[in-house]
């Protein structure tokens, strides 16, 4: 099934080793693919080619679930030395304010890291 983005950032990544890639961060209109499942396509091109869609039990879990997903990846991303940058200026993306408290771990109980 050919997901339908709802949702999408033109970015580029830059790599810890320096190497910078094209990329989009985007996000797919959840689908039923049960009476109580539905899925969300999520994209990271120029980063991580290949992501299975997530899931949850109704099609606003499966959404909110994927959006956390992106934050956590790019968050991880950028913790180990990575950069998102805007490509019309080169100026990093703010990860915190496009995501918010959905960068935060459920575990913790402090603001978004």
């Amino acid at each position: 099934m050919t997901p339908t983005w709802v949702a999408e950032e033109q970015v580029v990544f830059v790599h810890p080793d320096g190497s910078r890639r094209a990329g989009r961060i985007a996000v797919g209109a959840p689908a039923y693919v049960s009476p109580h499942e539905a899925q969300c396509a999520v994209a990271l091109d120029g980063f991580q080619e290949r992501i299975p869609r997530i899931s949850g039990g109704s099609s606003l879990q499966a959404l909110l679930l994927a959006t956390r997903f992106l934050g956590w990846r790019l968050h991880d991303f950028v913790s180990k030395g990575g950069r998102v940058l805007d490509p019309s200026d080169d100026s990093d993306l703010e990860l915190k304010s496009m995501f918010g408290a959905l960068l935060r771990h459920p575990d913790s109980s402090g603001a978004a890291e």
